[in-house]
């Protein structure tokens, strides 16, 4: 049976979905709809990326998601059909199929604002379909080959064998408290973090910190500070409340109070990342952090300091956090263990006024109750005998030298095509392309040599003069870094 080639206008979609999904959506949309009846066969990724003018590992993408759904099957040695009996009609009985059949398609689900958000795919997260594969470049992983996880499982394996009573039944939502005590202690003497146990709760990673925070604060149409460029997530967490996204420019010394503009006076919240800003690694100097400390005095608004990975410094100590240096009471402190044990932990912390704790209790008892008990307790005992403490120190060393390597193989085999130039903080590196170089293209190139790397313009809200490249370095080795380099440069 001759294939069909799916009709797909990229050009014309206003959908700011990645191009996979995009993909999908029009290749199931057309099964959905008769356009391709059963056991059709398909264009092979090559032919249709070539059709639609895409990489090839966006078509494999998008064709893996469909396969993963039941959508289409993959038989070896004689390409991809559209499967027999679809999933969707799994879920119904005959006559429902009748109904659908005769009215062409369901009725919409009566979805919340929310949920409309979240199904336009505007404010979708990244990692909604994305797996940790640990390929270079991928950003925020750790060196989980050296984490001491005898230690760590020699901690687990006594609560295991004899767990006490306060972990097995339902604890308090805003954490395990022996670990919101080791947390206090760990702020305050690392990042000058001025807070108790008290004010210390425990999230399912820094995202749900920064959800929550949302989810309390903002209503439609708020007003919302964000750094530009900005962490994708954070935004999405906003933009899916009906909040106002407001960037503010980022400079060398991190985002500017200065530069706020009138949009944005009656804002409820600031979103920033003083100490390395993510994506493009500038620390806010201490006179902006004063007067962003100032402005949101005057104008009643809200910091949220999202610290991700301020333990890594490689010049100096750490700095304070911007938290300590607030009198007012108005900075949300957001941390996690994702960049400094594992991500796959799923443990982060938010340190919140006294007088917000049992808004945050209350709200995280409503979302999930409470992170699982037992990892709570494994952690709790991990940083107060100090192993957590000395795991940094030597990852702190560890993830230097791999910075050094990243930046000595780019100046090897991609002088004059990427400027990399190494940062005092960090667990990653932008890489800087010539000018008119589109970095989204770099970015599908370099996927197509088995690369993974995020151009610096996904995260942007404004249009870049100039394109870049997030590289990651800390989860790699020399070797790695050195072939990931090299395959980075076959593809620019």
């Amino acid at each position: 049976m001759k294939e069909q080639i799916p009709f797909i206008d990229l050009r014309q979609s206003e959908s700011r979905a990645p191009l996979y999904r995009q993909i999908y959506e029009a290749v199931r949309l057309a099964i959905l709809r008769g356009e391709f009846a059963s056991k059709t066969r398909l264009p092979s990724t090559r032919e249709l990326a070539r059709n639609l003018g895409v990489s090839r590992i966006t078509v494999v993408n998008a064709y893996e998601q469909l396969l993963a759904e039941g959508y289409l099957i993959g038989k070896i040695g004689a390409g991809t059909f559209v499967a027999p009996a679809l999933p969707d009609d799994l879920l119904q009985t005959g006559a429902e199929k009748g109904e659908r059949s005769a009215a062409g398609t369901n009725p919409p689900a009566p979805l919340s604002p929310f949920g409309r958000k979240l199904l336009s795919g505007d404010v979708q997260s990244a990692r909604v379909h994305a797996g940790t594969q640990f390929r270079p470049f991928q950003n925020g992983l750790t060196a989980i080959d050296l984490f001491p996880f005898e230690i760590w499982w020699r901690i687990a394996a006594k609560y295991h064998k004899n767990p006490p009573r306060s972990i097995l039944g339902y604890g308090d939502p805003r954490g395990f408290y022996p670990l919101r005590q080791a947390v206090a202690a760990h702020l305050g003497s690392a990042r000058g973090v001025n807070c108790s146990a008290e004010q210390v709760v425990i999230t399912s990673g820094a995202q749900q910190a920064l959800d929550l925070t949302a989810r309390i604060f903002l209503t439609e149409n708020d007003a919302v500070l964000v750094e530009d460029p900005c962490y994708r997530e954070a935004c999405g967490s906003f933009a899916a409340t009906g909040a106002r996204i407001v960037p503010v420019e980022v400079d060398e010394e991190g985002l500017n109070p200065a530069k706020i503009p009138g949009a944005g006076a009656r804002a409820k919240l600031v979103y920033a990342t003083p100490s390395h800003q993510y994506p493009l690694g500038a620390t806010m100097n201490l006179a902006r952090r004063l007067a962003l400390l100032d402005w949101a005095e005057q104008n009643n608004a809200w910091i949220i300091e999202d610290d991700y990975n301020s333990e890594y410094r490689y010049a100096g100590r750490p700095l304070a956090s911007l938290q300590g240096l607030d009198k007012a009471g108005r900075v949300i402190y957001v941390g996690t263990f994702s960049k400094t044990i594992f991500p796959g932990l799923r443990i982060g912390c938010a340190v919140v006024p006294p007088e917000l704790v049992d808004v945050y209790g209350g709200a995280r008892a409503l979302g999930d109750v409470h992170s699982a008990a037992f990892d709570q307790a494994v952690l709790a005992e991990f940083i107060a005998e100090g192993h957590f403490a000395r795991h940094v120190r030597r990852m702190r060393l560890l993830y230097e030298h791999r910075q050094r390597a990243l930046v000595a193989a780019c100046e090897k085999h991609l002088k004059g095509r990427l400027e990399v130039k190494k940062a005092a903080a960090g667990m990653h590196l932008v890489g800087w392309l010539p000018e008119g170089v589109d970095d989204r293209r770099v970015a599908d190139k370099a996927a197509e040599k088995g690369i993974k790397v995020s151009p610096v313009s996904s995260y942007s809200l404004k249009k870049k003069r100039r394109g870049g490249l997030v590289l990651g370095y800390t989860a790699f080795d020399e070797r790695q870094i050195e072939e990931g380099v090299r395959r980075l440069s076959e593809a620019l």
